[in-house]
């Protein structure tokens, strides 16, 4: 993305990552950090747009993986999400593992915004906060904690976590085996009780006289 030192232009950008990240119900501590606006600013923009305070996510954003992997289904929409990241550029080699004001600038903050609008294109029902998204994107571009690579089965492409020690296989080839079913048949309830020397079943021999 091609970017203007003039104060107006930039102005302008800023002004226009904070409304769609307010639209993305982003953090307010996020949106400052992007933008550089204070929250007194953002409130501002906020009652300008109309913006109900029920339309935002409250309390501290979120800094553990384990969000990814606590079901098939987060894990896939993870996936969905790191692939996306990976065809549109975001994940970036040199950025801080940490959620920094040095890692959060307007480039990043606006190819985020285009990596959960595919998103949510795609995926309309998806339950994914931006700041999922940010968390994701950061984690790949260090390679430590979690990756995207290939299903050692499939060859599928799936979100894995560096430190588990789990084969990076996807949901449909992780299944678990079906235990075997074990059948218990009471001797009084079954015309047949006795074997005979080569495994044949003999019915039940009537008493001696």
């Amino acid at each position: 993305m091609e970017t203007s030192d003039d104060p107006d232009d930039r102005d302008l950008r800023r002004r226009q990552l904070a409304k769609r990240l307010v639209s993305h119900h982003a953090r307010t501590q996020t949106i400052c950090e992007f933008t550089g606006y204070t929250r007194y600013r953002l409130t501002t923009l906020r009652k300008r747009w109309h913006v109900s305070p029920a339309e935002r996510h409250r309390g501290p954003s979120p800094s553990s993986f384990s969000v990814f992997f606590r079901s098939p289904k987060a894990r896939n929409v993870a996936t969905a999400a790191a692939v996306i990241c990976k065809l549109l550029g975001v994940t970036r080699p040199n950025v801080d593992a940490k959620i920094s004001k040095r890692a959060l600038d307007l480039d990043f903050g606006e190819q985020l915004c285009e990596v959960y609008e595919a998103l949510r294109a795609c995926f309309p029902d998806v339950e994914l906060e931006f700041e999922h998204l940010m968390l994701l994107a950061i984690g790949l571009s260090k390679h430590e904690l979690i990756d995207l690579t290939n299903c050692v089965r499939c060859g599928i492409a799936v979100l894995s976590d560096q430190l588990s020690l789990r084969r990076r296989t996807c949901a449909s080839c992780h299944r678990p085996t079906e235990p075997a079913i074990s059948v218990t048949v009471e001797p009084s309830a079954h015309p047949f009780t006795e074997c005979d020397s080569h495994g044949a079943l003999d019915r039940e021999r009537p008493p001696a006289d």
